[in-house]
């Protein structure tokens, strides 16, 4: 294991896959079609109750439960991290958990529930702090210009 790890470092945690199993870059294009799913059922109300007397919320909560890595991906893919920011991440402690909550433009940010400290811990560099601030205001369909992402993206 120590020299799986070691050609690991070298090669990138993203892209290495030890043997008979699989790479970040394999949980990207799954988490892939996930998050589009995931989308589209929000957009479209499937996590709300049945129409009845009162008008659909826009307030809701979604629970999903994942190993370390999926998480780190599912955030990558999200808000659009490249593969140098995904190597600077780190796994939750066990029972874990991360939190993204629509800000006041309706953009999903960490940094509505989390402080900058905690997720400085997890490893967002003050570049994707920022553009988690910008994600805590910004309205649904705005591109954040000043989020340039730099380096190889997936």
């Amino acid at each position: 294991m120590r020299v799986e790890k070691e050609i690991r470092r070298r090669y990138g945690r993203f892209f290495y896959r030890f043997p008979n199993g699989e790479s970040a870059a394999d949980v990207y294009d799954r988490i892939t079609g996930f998050r589009e799913t995931l989308r589209a059922d929000i957009d479209i109300g499937r996590f709300q109750p049945p129409d009845g007397p009162r008008p659909r919320s826009r307030n809701m909560n979604v629970v999903i439960v994942s190993h370390g890595l999926t998480l780190r991906v599912f955030l990558m893919r999200w808000y659009k991290w490249t593969v140098r920011q995904f190597e600077g991440l780190s796994n939750l402690d066990n029972g874990g958990a991360l939190v993204m909550q629509t800000g006041q433009g309706g953009r999903y940010s960490l940094l509505v529930h989390h402080t900058a400290d905690e997720l400085r811990e997890f490893g967002l560099t003050d570049e994707m702090l920022q553009d988690q601030m910008w994600q805590k205001t910004a309205k649904l369909g705005e591109l954040n210009y000043n989020f340039m992402t730099n380096g190889q993206s997936f």
